[in-house]
């Protein structure tokens, strides 16, 4: 599959950039997607899949000559600069705010096996890819805050997995990973 021309797929708007992916990006997201089957432990059973594809092929259009590794290797999604990129994707129904969370679904760990950690929100209705800021791991393990199964935020959401929390305001912009 060739590149698309970046022009025209990519958007700056603020910190965050903003992907218009093609009918070929989201045949290619739906084809990954099923050959992933509902992973273990997935809460959305297996629905979320549609959308972390999508997410991994927004990052990889926009880091220039970064390599698609997510086939073949479980660690990472992305190889770029000789950095292993992981890609976090959640879905959404409009432009993502600075408030919004960044999670990363996981047990507690002490040493990653990423370096960075690249979040995007999906448009539920797959029209945009919102590339909404990233984070060297060690960094993200230091100043998230990790919550457990049942914790609640301020506004009364329960936390439906165990994970890395902080918001998308605490992110680095997209832009500065290049």
């Amino acid at each position: 599959m060739s590149r698309p021309k970046r022009k025209k797929r990519f958007k700056q708007d603020k910190d965050i950039v903003i992907f218009t992916p093609s009918s070929e990006d989201i045949s290619v997201a739906h084809q990954r997607s099923c050959a992933m089957g509902i992973l273990p432990g997935s809460y959305t059973r297996g629905m979320g899949n549609l959308t972390g594809c999508l997410g991994e092929i927004a990052v990889n259009a926009y880091l220039p000559r970064s390599r698609y590794v997510g086939d073949e290797i479980f660690t990472h999604d992305i190889v770029y600069k000789k950095q292993k990129v992981e890609v976090k994707s959640k879905v959404c129904s409009g432009r993502p705010k600075p408030e919004f969370s960044a999670f990363v679904n996981t047990k507690k760990i002490d040493v990653p096996e990423n370096d960075v950690y690249f979040f995007t929100r999906v448009r539920r209705d797959l029209s945009y890819v919102f590339l909404v800021g990233w984070l060297p791991a060690y960094t993200l393990l230091d100043e998230a805050k990790y919550r457990r199964v049942g914790d609640k935020e301020d506004s009364g959401f329960a936390f439906k997995s165990n994970g890395y929390q902080l918001t998308i305001g605490e992110l680095n912009p997209p832009d500065q990973f290049k």
